[in-house]
């Protein structure tokens, strides 16, 4: 069984196998020619196949995003057409009609043509991890955290093993649409809009929840320094904390009231200081920097008193450190095959109903 399922599918087997592993093998490659990169999660800045100095990260930017969208195209072509092509042509009568259960004709194909291609996603992964964070040229062997994370979207999703949990919902997904709807093409277009939705979930609704947020809190008196400047300083940090090596992805800034729940401001409740003085109208430049400085300050002083007649008391920023990449890798990889194994279960169910 397995080899005639090789024998039928190896065009669909090469195609999920061989496009991550080559993508990985050629960002690792110009990487390891370029001399590495500097480790930091950003995406923008030196983008240039021309510039010698940027060709490695563009490198990596591409292969970032086509790895976020391998498994939604894997899933399309890979998943759907593995089932859908024989129901179509109804050869899976053939299949169903010799000694060959229904649960090994299905757990054959996902063994023979799922499993590799997750493998080699997940391969893929983590060969982007080790291509953006660990080739640090020598002149930075030492370095601070970026302002970007991590844990963001869309390298989160592109470095480390979640990649291949990605890609066995996307391949579940489409052979569960291809078994219930037996059409190729409305089971890909399912498939790719399913799997998109799914995979847009973690970053926005789901991974933030995998560890208690920390949280940064500011009373509105810091906070205004911070937009209008001033004397106070708006974080505090401790010179020998370990923080200062990772860089944090924020996902929650909010005015929160004495309770802790976000405050939605009004500006248009806030009032604005009308018939505000130019320039040219004073005699030198200091007379107008003390004017300006006290208009500041009366600015100031109006947005604290409309915040708080709002009902806001401070400013929350809530956060997760770049330390816990590795365990909120294992938590969404884990859970991302929890999901495919219920694609699984669900594909079973409709295996058993099949009719010739």
């Amino acid at each position: 069984m397995i080899w005639v399922t090789w024998r039928q599918f190896r065009a669909t087997i090469l195609f999920g196998v061989l496009t991550p592993l080559l993508l990985a093998a050629i960002t690792v490659a110009i990487t390891v020619i370029d001399g590495g990169v500097f480790p930091t999660a950003s995406l923008s800045g030196c983008l240039s196949f021309d510039a010698t100095e940027c060709r490695a990260e563009t490198a990596q930017t591409v292969a970032i995003m086509l790895t976020v969208v391998l498994p939604v195209a894997l899933g399309a072509f890979v998943g759907v057409t593995v089932f859908s092509r024989d129901l179509e042509r109804r050869t899976h009568v053939l299949g169903l009609s010799q000694s060959v259960s229904r649960r090994r004709w299905y757990t054959t194909r996902v063994a023979v043509v799922f499993v590799p291609t997750v493998l080699a996603m997940t391969l893929l992964g983590c060969s982007l991890y080790w291509a953006k964070y660990q080739t640090v040229p020598d002149e930075f062997a030492v370095a601070f955290g970026g302002y970007d994370s991590a844990l963001e979207f869309p390298v989160f999703g592109a470095t480390g093993f979640v990649a291949g949990g990605y890609t066995a919902v996307g391949l579940m997904l489409g052979a569960a649409l291809a078994l219930a709807l037996r059409n190729t093409v409305a089971a890909m277009v399912g498939t790719v809009i399913a799997t998109s939705l799914l995979i847009a979930l973690f970053p926005t609704q789901i991974r933030e929840h995998y560890a208690v947020a920390s949280v940064e809190e500011l009373t509105l008196e810091q906070k205004s320094n911070e937009m209008y400047g001033g004397d106070t300083p708006d974080f505090y940090l401790p010179v020998d904390s370990s923080d200062l090596f990772y860089a944090r992805w924020v996902f929650s800034s909010d005015y929160v009231d004495s309770n802790g729940q976000p405050v939605a401001i009004d500006w248009q409740q806030c009032a604005q200081l009308e018939n505000r003085r130019e320039m040219s109208e004073f005699e030198t430049v200091a007379e107008y920097e003390e004017y300006s400085d006290g208009l500041l300050e009366r600015v100031k002083g109006l947005h604290l008193d409309c915040f708080r007649s709002q009902g806001a008391e401070a400013f929350e920023t809530k956060y997760h450190e770049d330390r816990l990449f590795w365990r909120f890798q294992a938590m969404e990889t884990a859970l991302t095959l929890v999901i495919a194994a219920l694609f699984g279960g669900l594909s079973l169910l409709l295996v058993r109903r099949l009719r010739p």
